[in-house]
């Protein structure tokens, strides 16, 4: 697994990073792509832009970061 770790304080300049990122190298059907959040709202924003973004979105993990850390450690 790869991380990526983009920080910034404008959720929509995030969302186009991320795009950019999944439209150079789009994620396997059969692997979900993560992407850590902070809270369901911003799970649901995320892939609505996404969605918007690629005409559809779907198949993807949102874990928040403690969970994530756990994953990583397991």
């Amino acid at each position: 697994m790869t991380l990526n770790l983009y920080t910034g304080n404008r959720m929509e300049a995030l969302v186009d990073a991320l795009a950019e990122v999944l439209r150079r190298n789009p994620p396997s059907v059969f692997e979900p792509e993560k992407i850590v959040v902070q809270s369901r709202g911003m799970q649901r924003w995320i892939s609505m832009e996404l969605a918007r973004c690629f005409g559809v979105w779907a198949g993807a993990e949102y874990p928040f970061p403690n969970r994530l850390l756990q994953q990583l450690f397991e």
